[in-house]
């Protein structure tokens, strides 16, 4: 175990991120978890555990975090400076620096939405030719080695579950607790945020000719206390770093405080109306008529966040958190 993470088993007060000249202070945000064994998890664990598949038939595989490797906290803090001009312009105090909800929406921006140097991109039209193809990595190290030896140069190619987990290895890093989430049945259509339309003709062929509709997608969670939206006690934020169409053209997006998505608060956070459709769009799909009339024939109001899940704390199976996200379908929401 390295020296940082030796600081971070033994340290019982709050501390935060500034790098000036030789000071270096590391976010103790995960102290608020209170439960030893989610602190465990959430910050000290560099094994993790990357879910795909379908909700029915769910598939994992291993991923490496390695927030305590040598080198790795230079990196970070490079990923800071080089992000700096994002919100703020200019990083001459960095004072900025303080606050976890501007550290995580830098490193949410870094990770593949920057335009120069962001650490990783995504192929156009899965074209991965001329970089590794995106489902080869197994862990963060190589890739973020690979961004900062290389000046800063975006690693071809990544995907969404290397994205949240580069983001993730990151956030550890600082001392912010962070985990990978993967929803199931994630909606890509930017025409209509709340529900997606399918046009099919009489054969059953799909006329839209590109996918509404992904079997999976994969974010990042981490554990803050927003003072910008008045918490006082610390909770999950969820921070999507894969860039999306979003009908003002592509981008991460997040924070946004997970509690305001199941409760459809979508106006009190960053980026609530994306969020919120991402786990509760509804699908239509429309017949397409040989007089260009378009018939209504299907439509379900529960295919996008059918299941959320994450790694289980101590375990290598996976724990489901669709609740956290919303409702059951029917439930009554008492106030």
């Amino acid at each position: 175990m390295s020296a940082l993470a030796v600081i971070f088993s033994i340290c019982k007060s709050h501390l935060v991120v500034t790098h000036i000249s030789d000071v270096l202070e590391i976010f103790m945000s995960f102290l608020t978890l209170g439960v030893q064994a989610h602190r465990e998890e959430y910050v000290l664990n560099e094994h993790g555990i990357l879910y795909e598949g379908v909700h029915k038939h769910i598939t994992s595989r291993p991923w490496h975090f390695g927030q305590f490797e040598d080198g790795i906290l230079d990196i970070c803090l490079k990923i800071l400076d080089m992000g700096a001009s994002y919100h703020h312009g200019s990083d001459r105090d960095h004072c900025w620096r303080n606050d976890p909800v501007h550290v995580s929406m830098v490193v949410n921006h870094m990770i593949s939405s920057h335009t120069t140097n962001s650490i990783m991109k995504i192929p156009e039209n899965n074209d991965y030719l001329k970089g590794t193809k995106p489902f080869s990595w197994n862990g963060s190290i190589p890739i973020l080695q690979q961004w900062y030896n290389g000046r800063c140069r975006p690693v071809r190619y990544g995907y969404c579950g290397s994205l949240a987990s580069v983001m993730c290895t990151v956030m550890r890093c600082l001392g912010i607790p962070s985990r990978v989430v993967t929803n199931f049945c994630f909606p890509c259509s930017t025409e209509n945020p709340l529900g997606i339309n399918e046009i099919f003709d009489c054969t059953g062929k799909n006329l839209c000719g590109k996918d509404k509709l992904w079997r999976y997608h994969c974010w990042n969670e981490s554990w803050m206390a927003r003072r910008d939206i008045n918490q006082c006690c610390g909770d999950w934020q969820c921070l999507d770093p894969t860039p999306l169409e979003t009908g003002r053209g592509s981008a991460c997006s997040g924070p946004t405080w997970v509690r305001s998505i199941r409760e459809g608060e979508l106006d009190l956070d960053y980026d609530g109306h994306h969020m919120f459709s991402r786990v509760n769009s509804n699908y239509v799909g429309w017949l397409s008529q040989n007089n260009g009339k378009r018939t209504k024939f299907f439509c379900d109001t529960w295919p996008c966040g059918q299941r959320l899940i994450t790694k289980s704390i101590g375990s290598e199976q996976f724990e489901d958190i669709t609740g956290a996200y919303k409702y059951e379908l029917g439930m009554m929401k008492v106030y």
